[in-house]
């Protein structure tokens, strides 16, 4: 039977993972979760709270230790997700937690986490055919992403001084004006005009994939043709023309350059099962 929602729970460690899962599947207090979210919360948080008693009552976790600098380190990085340390100390009491036990319970949670990381470790190789049989039954997985190759003009503006942007907004429409009938012209415009630090360049940004331009200039270069200029493109730093000089269609990469990330998933799945095989040995005895 689970107790009622708003009674003192005297077990740290459970309130603990009751807070945890709260804040994660509801970004709320376990002191705030409705019933039925509180019952699902407690079913986790018990199993989590039986399992990683498990854990640390293993031999494996006997000579597991969490450094102290590690331990802070940790606080501190939980700690700066809210207001301030009083607020975290509030959020702590709202879920029934002294904070030494809270510290108790994050090293308890840290040593778990190390043991399931050296169980991890001890596979470490992923055979080459296995590598090359995945390779073969998910080729579609390994494609190389459809790149641009493409240069940038940028004319900085001043938002506290509409005169200067007006007069930047003037000169990059000039340029593409210009352009617009000579885009063979980009890289003499940008050497000329351009207060982008890639100027000396021409411009040129090289070859590009999705995502790795800002927003306002990602989609606007991929959505250009071969050869053609975008429009003017405004951002917080100023004006921009984008142009496009060659699309490189998306391929199927090849099994070499495949490979590497291959063998990360693999292992990963392995070391994975590993975790898995040992915890049903812990658990199964009971």
């Amino acid at each position: 039977m689970l107790p009622e929602k708003n009674q003192n729970r005297t077990d740290p460690t459970l309130s603990f993972h009751l807070m945890k899962f709260a804040i994660l599947d509801y970004q709320k207090s376990s002191s705030e979760l409705s019933e039925e979210e509180y019952i699902r919360i407690y079913q986790l948080a018990s199993e989590e709270t039986l399992l990683h008693q498990l854990i640390l009552a293993s031999d494996e976790a006997c000579y597991v230790v969490v450094p102290d600098p590690v331990l802070q380190r940790t606080l501190l990085s939980i700690i700066t997700e809210y207001p301030d340390e009083r607020a975290f100390r509030a959020l702590l009491q709202e879920n029934g937690l002294r904070f030494a036990d809270y510290l108790t319970a994050l090293s308890n949670d840290l040593r778990v986490e190390a043991v399931l990381a050296q169980i991890a470790s001890t596979v470490q190789s992923v055979e080459p055919l296995e590598i090359l049989h995945y390779f073969r039954s998910h080729q579609d997985q390994f494609l190389q992403p459809e790149q641009r190759i493409a240069d940038h003009i940028l004319i900085f503006s001043d938002p506290s001084s509409p005169v200067l942007t007006n007069r930047a907004l003037e000169q990059v429409v000039a340029i593409r004006r210009r352009l617009c009938r000579n885009p063979e012209n980009f890289s003499d415009e940008a050497k000329r005009y351009s207060q982008c630090s890639n100027e000396k360049n021409g411009g040129s940004l090289g070859t590009i994939g999705a995502g790795e331009l800002c927003d306002e200039l990602d989609g606007i270069l991929f959505s250009l043709g071969a050869g053609e200029i975008s429009p003017v493109i405004k951002s917080d730093a100023g004006f921009h023309l984008l142009y496009c000089r060659e699309i490189i269609p998306a391929k199927s990469m090849s099994f070499a350059k495949a490979s590497a990330q291959i063998f990360s998933i693999l292992l990963k799945k392995k070391q994975m099962a590993a975790c898995r095989a040992w915890l049903k040995g812990l658990v199964q005895p009971i």
